[in-house]
């Protein structure tokens, strides 16, 4: 490996882990932080901002995008299947395993990852994945671990009006104006170091449990996401950052998201945090391989 790449690879993921260590050491010293305020202002005001912001910074065809919203669905699909044959064979609770294999960290770890990698473009077809995952974790996810599906939570989710906004004024190259645009990027500047301060600081306050089986579970997660995004990205016939985007989202960790809703309706909360915390672990070592194996 040449010095060159090292320098490179540093730059994308450094930046990551820094901030996520910032977050663990305000939680290990003490310090308040609410997660789930800074939750609520992520998702219902910073990504529709910054959704906004960045479909006006880059120019993405209508086929670009479709091919990596197609190839998401995909995604998604096979992981369903897979994780849910594995809870069959595993013969384990469904509403409390599935919402945590299906959906990746693709806000939290995924977005400044893309970012770094590949700078807006990259950020613009993140943004693509992380939105079906948005919408997909606060919906069908929760519906699993609740028992029970709400279509309030789909019509009231910002980032889908959001998206539908940027697309259009994407596609007919209709420019915000420059007051909405500075606003929109000012306030979606918050979404990336937010969401890496308030993992670090969940990592610590999580609390394990079954740590073998979380730990085999955490990691099939990552496995099975690489897998997928290898395979699928190759099915499309995806090339440069679409590719690389594709397989870098469906590779990240179990979601935070998904232990709070295990806490939320008893769904084996410890467990799911072991989840999230070796799957997490795990992917700073997987993260540097697979960004050598796509950029």
């Amino acid at each position: 490996m040449s010095m060159e790449t090292v320098i490179q690879l540093a730059n994308i993921v450094v930046p990551v882990f820094i901030c996520v260590g910032l977050g663990a050491l305000w939680a290990r010293i003490g310090t308040p932080f609410d997660t789930r305020l800074i939750t609520s202002l992520v998702y219902n005001i910073g990504a529709p901002c910054l959704i906004l912001a960045t479909f006006q910074k880059v120019t993405l065809s209508a086929e670009a995008m479709a091919e990596v919203a197609l190839a998401t669905l995909a995604c998604y699909a096979a992981f369903t299947v897979i994780a849910f044959a594995l809870i069959r064979i595993m013969r384990l609770d469904i509403p409390s395993y599935l919402p945590s294999l299906i959906f990746p960290l693709t806000g939290s770890m995924g977005l400044p990852v893309s970012y770094y990698a590949f700078g807006d473009e990259g950020l613009a077809l993140a943004i693509v994945y992380f939105t079906f995952g948005a919408i997909g974790t606060f919906t069908l996810g929760a519906a699993i671990a609740a028992g029970s599906f709400s279509l309030k939570k789909l019509a009231t989710a910002p980032v889908i009006y959001a998206v539908a906004i940027a697309v259009v004024l994407q596609l007919t190259g209709t420019p915000l104006p420059d007051w909405i645009f500075n606003t929109t990027n000012l306030l979606g500047g918050m979404v990336i170091p937010a969401q890496l301060v308030a993992l670090g600081v969940s990592l610590l306050q999580l609390k394990t449990g079954g740590i073998v089986r979380s730990s085999f579970l955490g990691v099939f997660r990552l496995a099975m996401g690489i897998g997928v995004g290898f395979a699928i990205a190759g099915a499309f016939g995806l090339e440069g950052a679409a590719r690389a985007i594709v397989i870098i989202q469906s590779a990240m960790p179990v979601a935070v998201s998904s232990y709070l809703f295990a806490q939320q309706y008893d769904r084996k909360p410890e467990e799911v945090a072991g989840m999230v915390i070796v799957s997490t672990a795990v992917s700073f070592v997987t993260l540097p391989l697979l960004l050598l194996a796509v950029l």
